[in-house]
């Protein structure tokens, strides 16, 4: 498959897939709290920042791998996501 799709497409499929149905996820999905709207506070602990920063960085490993492993399968799976979670985003 021949690529059809800009540098931020690109970047696009491959970040909703890097923290799609992930751990950020997982804290998105939490009760809103006022304390949120406070700039002041943290809202993401060490130990949760490291957590997220490792697992993204294993899908980003992967999908770098079948880009240079299976070109044609890479090329398809960021068709597949930016047709699917992506088309609404900045192109």
């Amino acid at each position: 498959m021949k690529q059809r799709w800009s540098v931020i497409e690109e970047a696009n499929a491959l970040a909703c897939n890097a923290f799609r149905n992930g751990f950020l996820e997982d804290l998105h999905a939490g009760k809103y709290s006022q304390l949120l709207e406070d700039n002041t506070l943290a809202r993401i602990t060490d130990a949760e920042m490291k957590k997220l920063m490792v697992e993204s960085s294993k899908q980003f490993a992967a999908l770098l791998t079948l880009k240079e492993q299976d070109p044609d399968k890479y090329w398809q799976f960021i068709k597949f996501y930016n047709q699917t979670y992506c088309k609404d985003w900045q192109k």
